[in-house]
């Protein structure tokens, strides 16, 4: 079994890279004392299992990280299922919990919020049993939000609507220190102006995440060459499969209402 944990980054935190996160992740387990597996051989590690690494820099309201539990370790009698919770504690206790002595999911996932660092929160915890494809291997396409410096909401609009009539749109990007240019239009799904920030037009798209990860400044220069990227935040990361189109783990009512809008 599985213990699969949305968490966010949020704000300075987002200078921290990858590596970094994933230690992040071990100390505040290890706080918690949650009963996560180990790798075996000299130096032992704890046995994580992240979704799609985030850029340092970017912001996130959707990473995921499986923990897979020892064998025999009991939380509580439930099945395996979503189990959601918030922080605020003006969310409902969370249904079908038997007593136990045990923590439940809603501590676990406060616990975790505790113990993290200043920016990073727990927003669900899901029990899974740990079958089918990894959590890279199965998102399929990331929801996104940026800002675009200095361009307003009537010109974002337009630089939008053209890019979606074009057929082709090729950018460079440098890959192992040498410069590839692609076709990144059919890897846009979504695109459009949702707003404005202290910095620019903010937009959202879902970008393809297969063949290759598609990010938002690579958008960037195709919409607005003269203008830069200011924050960008990872909103969503899709999969599919036999129930169709989802989340790893969707938050708590109460987490997406208080969702912050990118700002200053």
């Amino acid at each position: 079994m599985r213990l699969r944990v949305r968490f966010s980054k949020i704000g300075k935190i987002r200078f921290i890279g990858h590596r970094d996160v994933a230690r992040v992740i071990e100390r505040a387990v290890r706080k918690v004392g949650l009963p996560v597996a180990y790798s075996q051989g000299f130096s032992p590690r704890m046995k994580l299992s992240f979704g799609l690494a985030l850029p340092t820099g970017y912001e996130s309201e959707a990473e995921f990280v499986d923990l897979p539990l020892v064998s025999g370790a009991v939380l509580d009698g439930n099945a395996a299922g979503p189990v959601i919770a918030c922080r605020s504690g003006t969310h409902a206790p969370c249904e079908n919990m038997a007593p136990s002595s045990a923590p439940s999911y809603c501590t676990i996932a406060e616990a975790l919020s505790e113990a993290l660092v200043v920016g990073m929160e727990v927003s669900a915890v899901t029990l899974t049993d740990g079958r089918g494809p990894s959590l890279q291997a199965a998102v399929h396409s990331c929801g996104w939000d940026f800002d675009i410096v200095g361009l307003d909401a009537t010109a974002a609009a337009k630089a939008v609507a053209e890019f979606l009539a074009a057929g082709t749109v090729v950018t460079e990007r440098v890959h192992k220190g040498e410069t590839v240019s692609s076709n990144i239009r059919p890897s846009v799904e979504v695109l459009q102006v949702v707003g404005c920030s202290d910095r620019g037009a903010v937009l959202s798209a879902e970008l393809s995440a297969t063949p290759r990860v598609v990010r938002p400044s690579e958008l960037v220069p195709a919409l607005a060459p003269a203008h830069e990227m200011g924050i960008a935040r990872r909103t969503h990361q899709w999969t599919s499969g036999a129930a169709g189109r989802a989340e790893p783990a969707v938050p708590a009512m109460c987490a997406q209402r208080n969702k912050e809008p990118i700002s200053g």
